[in-house]
């Protein structure tokens, strides 16, 4: 099976108003109800150290984000503006289950704020187990879907996809104009190494997959295919669905609804 990530972004938050501990110890503590594989977040199967409690309170949620907080390279001074990274494996509990296709993986940045801020400067990136050790199959839609939204509840993203990894590579994309793609694009020139001209783009947004999250001033706007599925949220926001079982690279009729999604959305993108 493909891997499967669901991954959210959202725009700067100043810490003041970004919540991050409770919102942090609200995701820890919720995932398990939808997976009991998340009731560990773990450095490697070799050391089984614990790189986020689990339950989570919000008082060490917030010494978790000073303590993974990003620093200068010299001196390592604390750099609020690029805030917290936090991550972890997931394998249940003792004595856990490292088995590859039962194994999930969580990573957050948290906090970024300010002009080191990027586009997507914040985001939760899940890589899902190829298998949910509770049913012994792959994850369908219709069971993804409730995680999706709770995750949308805790972290109010501004963009959230879930994807397979064979197709991630081909998302569409643009010129990167913006002053930093330009930035970049002419220090990629100026390394000896680099022979031909670079030209820096990037990925349209929102990005389009399996499960593709549209906030409500987009679903307003949006056309869509005649066979996916739509579910409207209570503030207008939209899921929408290809098909209710995973596929693969050489399925057919999966990449059909893909394409057709892409090109449906292509007017909402950029």
């Amino acid at each position: 099976m493909p891997i499967l990530n669901v991954d959210l972004y959202w725009t700067s938050r100043h810490p003041s108003r970004a919540e991050d501990a409770r919102r942090l110890s609200c995701f820890v503590n919720g995932l398990p109800d939808f997976e009991p594989i998340y009731r560990s977040w773990l450095r490697s199967p070799k050391t089984k150290k614990e790189t986020v409690p689990v339950p989570l309170g919000e008082a060490v949620a917030k010494q978790l984000l000073i303590d993974k907080m990003a620093r200068y390279d010299f001196p390592p001074d604390p750099w609020p503006e690029r805030g917290s990274y936090v991550w972890g494996g997931h394998a249940g509990t003792p004595p856990y289950d490292f088995r590859k296709s039962s194994t999930a993986g969580t990573r957050c940045n948290l906090g970024e704020f300010g002009q080191c801020a990027s586009i997507h400067p914040n985001y939760v990136f899940m890589r899902l187990s190829e298998l949910r050790p509770s049913t012994g199959r792959p994850w369908r839609a219709s069971e993804l879907r409730p995680l999706m939204k709770f995750a949308r509840e805790v972290w109010r993203p501004a963009e959230m996809c879930a994807m397979f990894s064979f197709y991630t590579l081909d998302l569409p994309s643009i010129p990167d104009l913006s002053p930093n793609g330009l930035k970049f694009a002419e220090s990629l020139r100026l390394q000896p190494h680099i022979v031909e001209p670079k030209e820096i783009t990037r990925i349209l947004e929102p990005r389009i997959g399996w499960i593709t999250y549209l906030p409500p001033d987009l679903a307003a706007r949006a056309k869509y295919p005649a066979d996916v599925d739509v579910e409207t949220l209570a503030d207008g926001a939209a899921l929408v669905t290809l098909c209710e079982e995973p596929f693969g690279k050489d399925d057919a009729a999966g990449l059909a609804r893909l394409h057709a999604l892409e090109a449906a959305l292509r007017p909402l993108q950029s």
